[in-house]
């Protein structure tokens, strides 16, 4: 049974920040279709000015601003991830530059290789760290290729070899725009970037590697409390268990990816032409499938907000906390593809829970922060209130960090345990049999009677021996 949600500011703000960055988004796109379809005459800054609104209600969400100087903020994400938000607003300003340009003079000073230039940077910044993390993921000379490990790079590779037909797709694209390329036709390139999308949505499909989604193995960053008189317990709308292999909201998922490839096909359609009749298609038609996507999420993040907004002022009124909408929560799981998929970035380097940062550290034989910094107590005394609470606060976001290392390791010496104790092929029945010729020690009774050849070695077993006869 799913236990009774508390719900304080921070939920509702959160509601706020979505339902406000997805109206944004809903606005861009009606604009754009009204500024193709000659409906409006307004500038072309307008028009993406939603767009840019809506890329900071996200980053504002995702970000602490200002941002703590690294190693001491609350989160490392991975360099692309931090990137990826100024790179496109950086290519959305240069495109919205070239159409004001060339709707003005009918001809633009500015070239469309300049304009793509932030789109094939991050996408190469993408590959190149997918390629790192691939390497730094293979074992050694001396160690062998166990499951875990390729479950672990399997992600990178994927990510990685989609990048490279992203980059191919987008060269094309750049090449065809600009008039380089006459022979290509825009079927080439659907099929082109529909196998760079298929790469990508392995990554976030969730049965194909049960490491992404493995919320135990890593400890889970809190989000800091907005004002000190809120409750401490925070509850996270995402934090549902799945139901089997596909929970609701990978079953989203999938159907938003459908409505995805409806409008790309139907955008190759109109620009081919092919039927001849495409090319006369309406342009709500064409972009009815993202207004679906966008209308969806509108509706469901304004449901999330309302049901928020009454459990707190039932909670403060010392009511019998309700939810004023249950259904709407399993459809909104379903949904909850577009909060995720925001998150695509981030899965694309699986190093979010800072593994490669602690390794570090822990190699230095440090926890990453210094006190005041090895200054001595009197300089310490004169210091400003100002620098003196910045400290504070770092050494407390340093110590809850420690904790979550601390906690995790034990979870993981806990789990090290077990495996030493447990049979290595079912993890239910103690160690119980010694194989022999190759005296190893991890099967029960029960699994060596079922195992011809040794699960570590692969030499063929020839007598079991009890371990109480050894």
């Amino acid at each position: 049974m799913r236990n009774r949600r508390i719900v304080t500011c921070s939920n509702i703000f959160k509601s706020i920040r979505a339902l406000a960055a997805y109206l944004f988004l809903l606005c861009f796109t009606l604009l754009l279709i009204a500024k193709i379809s000659s409906t409006t005459y307004l500038s072309w800054w307008w028009i993406f000015l939603p767009l840019w609104v809506s890329h900071g209600v996200v980053a504002r969400g995702r970000f602490s601003l200002p941002a703590p100087m690294p190693p001491h903020d609350r989160h490392w994400a991975p360099c692309h991830s931090v990137i990826a938000a100024p790179l496109f607003v950086a290519f959305e300003v240069l495109l919205c530059t070239y159409l004001s340009i060339h709707t003005s003079t009918g001809d633009s000073i500015l070239s469309m290789k300049i304009v793509f230039i932030p789109l094939l940077f991050l996408e190469a910044v993408i590959l190149v760290d997918n390629f790192r993390m691939c390497r730094a993921l293979m074992p050694r000379e001396e160690e062998s290729m166990s499951d875990d490990a390729i479950w672990e790079t399997l992600p990178h590779f994927w990510v990685a070899v989609s990048m490279v037909f992203f980059v191919a797709g987008t060269t094309f694209t750049l090449l065809k725009l600009d008039g380089v390329i006459h022979s290509l036709g825009w079927w080439d390139l659907f099929i082109n970037f529909g196998i760079a999308e298929g790469f990508a949505f392995l990554v976030c499909t969730k049965w194909t590697n049960p490491t992404i989604h493995r919320e135990e193995d890593r400890p889970v960053h809190q989000a800091r409390q907005d004002s000190v008189g809120e409750s401490s317990t925070i509850s996270d709308d995402s934090r549902d268990e799945a139901e089997g292999l596909c929970s609701l909201e990978n079953l989203g998922g999938h159907f938003l990816k459908i409505l995805v490839i409806a409008f790309q096909v139907l955008l190759c359609m109109k620009l081919e032409g092919t039927p001849s009749q495409a090319k006369s298609m309406p342009l709500l038609l064409l972009f009815s499938p993202v207004l679906v996507i966008q209308g969806l999420a509108v509706i469901f993040s304004a449901l999330k907000f309302m049901d928020n907004y009454m459990l707190l002022q039932s909670s403060r009124n010392n009511s019998t906390s309700r939810e004023l909408f249950p259904y709407f929560n399993k459809i909104h799981a379903i949904f909850d593809f577009l909060d995720h998929g925001s998150r695509l970035l981030g899965w694309w380097s699986i190093d979010e829970s800072c593994q490669e940062e602690r390794s570090r550290l822990w190699e230095a034989d440090t926890s990453g922060y210094e006190t005041f910094s090895g200054l001595s107590p009197q300089v310490v005394k004169k210091m400003p209130k100002k620098d003196l609470a910045e400290e504070v606060w770092r050494l407390q976001e340093a110590l809850k960090e420690q904790t979550e290392i601390t906690k995790y390791q034990q979870d993981e010496f806990q789990r090290l345990q077990n495996e030493k104790v447990l049979c290595r092929v079912c993890f239910e029945r103690d160690i119980g049999v010694v194989l022999l010729p190759c005296r190893h020690h991890v099967l029960c009774s029960f699994c060596s009677k079922k195992c011809k050849t040794c699960p570590l070695c692969r030499k063929s077993i020839l007598e079991r021996m009890p371990v109480y006869d050894v």
